[in-house]
């Protein structure tokens, strides 16, 4: 089939991508029908709140300096938030911290004395952070 300028375009995905196709081409005066298996835009971005908590539902990190992003979002009407890299994990009916020492110096000995995983365990990662 032919496509003319007449037909709309179909965006099949309503995720950041497909979003941002659609109101690029609405920028352009292209028709367009943007289509999404779910009922809420956003692809793996999204969060649903059950019985008061936050649930995400996929991927939620973003990377701010991507010139792309920047241009595409805004990031104040996104009121983004910036959370400290780790983990809460719970084992034996408490939880316990397993923090990114290189980037909170603060939680070093919070994080080698947790008891999750073994010393071995602990020079793989210490080996595989220089590495990356």
């Amino acid at each position: 089939m032919q496509m003319s300028s007449q037909h709309p375009v179909i965006i099949v995905g309503a995720g950041l991508a497909g979003l941002c196709c659609a109101r690029e081409l609405h920028r352009r005066n292209i028709p367009c029908l943007l289509l999404d298996a779910h009922d809420q835009p956003g692809g793996r971005v999204r969060t649903e709140v059950v019985d008061g908590f936050r649930l995400d539902l996929g991927f939620q990190v973003l990377q701010t300096a991507y010139p792309e992003a920047q241009q595409q979002l805004n990031y104040k009407a996104l009121q983004l938030r910036s959370f400290f890299p780790g983990a809460l994990i719970r084992t034996g009916g408490r939880f316990v911290e397993m923090a990114d020492p290189w980037r909170r110096p603060s939680r070093l000995f919070a994080t080698l004395f947790n008891g999750i995983g073994s010393f071995a365990d602990r020079l793989r990662l210490a080996r595989l952070r220089w590495t990356v």
